[in-house]
């Protein structure tokens, strides 16, 4: 990429190999719509810019235009689930529908690599989580104005309580007095898991019934076995599950134990995952509008990089999806 004087290759020298001017290399290189470029110099160009070894310097471009056209968004350390892959491919196609490009990083507590926001100058940080005070000066000092969520900035929606507190209703509404909780043991969702069990401990507290029942549940430990026995034995007849895949795991070692889907012990699942349709028995679960916050999340992205309306916050994203793995509450004679 340097010439043999070993000065950087520019667009002027692409210009001179291919015979155009600089203007014409740019609009090639940078695939610029609008421009009527015949294929024949089009292919010269590129011919030209490959013997070169020339590539766009694109931290310079976004130098000279005010801005880089990069949404970071930083993820914690999170399972990427089905909700949340539906959540990203429409935040990455609203995006680019303006021009944007999507980068996903998730920085790890014992690495030492250079943020990836102080390499890519992005036009605008998006953080699924929130950001300590040493993340938010650094990123200021880069220069770096468009941080969502910052100190002064709302987190992006994300609807967390709607989901746990349907599911509890809807087992209560089946006739379900006594329900059982279960969750993964994947330690990156510890937070999440304490907060969606509070949610389900408010809806019994508030409707009257015992706690949930407690227990951890895992395809690949031969315990999680036990796990159903312990429920069963407790005179729990619902269970809320954490997501799907929990769901299922729940359903598989009910099976191994003889106990009955929906007849002995009904299960909701969350997420409503491709999963949840395809198992046997289907899963009733939560389905949350992953696009609708997908959108809204793009939409504070633009309002921040280019001045665009505030999209209104979305409501009403989680519904009920029933199924066959929940059922009114027989009681035995």
């Amino acid at each position: 990429m340097t010439t043999a004087t070993g000065r950087r290759v520019t667009a002027a020298d692409v210009a001179r190999e291919a015979g155009v001017s600089p203007a014409t290399v740019g609009f090639v290189m940078n695939r610029t719509k609008g421009q009527t470029i015949s294929e024949a110099t089009r292919k010269r160009v590129l011919a030209a810019s490959q013997e070169l070894n020339y590539k766009p310097h694109h931290a310079a471009r976004a130098l000279r235009s005010g801005r880089n056209k990069i949404v970071l968004l930083v993820l914690p350390d999170w399972p990427l689930a089905h909700s949340l892959r539906t959540n990203l491919e429409v935040l990455t196609h609203e995006l680019a529908s303006h021009g944007y490009t999507l980068v996903t990083y998730t920085p790890l507590a014992d690495s030492t690599a250079t943020p990836l926001w102080a390499i890519l100058e992005p036009a605008v940080v998006i953080g699924y989580g929130q950001f300590s005070d040493e993340d938010l000066a650094d990123m200021k000092s880069l220069g770096i104005r468009n941080i969502i969520p910052d100190r002064a900035t709302a987190q992006p929606s994300s609807d967390f309580t709607s989901g746990p507190k349907l599911q509890a209703q809807y087992l209560l509404g089946l006739g379900h007095k006594q329900l059982g909780f279960a969750h993964p043991a994947d330690p990156r969702l510890e937070e999440f898991v304490a907060a969606r069990l509070h949610l389900v401990e408010q809806v019994c507290s508030e409707t009257g019934v015992p706690a949930p029942v407690v227990r951890q549940v895992d395809y690949q430990d031969p315990a999680s076995a036990s796990a159903v026995t312990a429920w069963h034995e407790a005179g729990v007849t619902g269970i809320v599950a954490y997501n799907d895949e929990t769901a299922a795991d729940v359903i598989s070692a009910a099976a191994r134990k003889g106990i009955r889907v929906p007849e002995e012990l009904s299960v909701i699942g969350h997420d409503d995952s491709p999963l949840a349709a395809r198992f046997l028995p289907p899963i009733s679960s939560v389905g949350v509008d992953m696009e609708q916050l997908g959108l809204y999340t793009a939409g504070i992205a633009l309002h921040h990089a280019e001045g665009h309306p505030l999209p209104d916050v979305p409501t009403n994203t989680a519904r009920i999806v029933p199924r066959e793995s929940a059922a009114l509450l027989v009681r035995r004679r």
